[in-house]
């Protein structure tokens, strides 16, 4: 249950946006609109399917990303090694 009390001297706008927002952190807002209308079984396995789709997807990428950075890293510490290898 969301409370809201009002500070002094707040008028009704700010008070209003201020419970939107609080609405929106909790999450009530898109819960609201995801049970606005019926859902059937078949669509919500095939939504849940692409909500992982794309969890998997980004984790391939978060990954790669990594793998790139370190890749980086290790030719960076071996050119580093190199050039002071030649300079003695």
């Amino acid at each position: 249950m969301i409370r809201l009390e009002l500070k002094p001297n707040e008028s009704l706008d700010k008070a209003l946006r201020r419970f939107k927002k609080i609405c929106d952190r909790e999450g009530l807002t898109r819960d609201m609109r995801k049970h606005s209308y019926y859902e059937k079984p078949s669509e919500k396995t095939k939504r849940k399917d692409r909500e992982r789709e794309k969890e998997r997807a980004k984790a391939i990428r978060v990954a790669e990303k990594k793998r790139t950075k370190a890749r980086k890293a290790r030719a960076k510490s071996l050119k580093k090694l190199a050039s002071s290898g030649d300079k003695r």
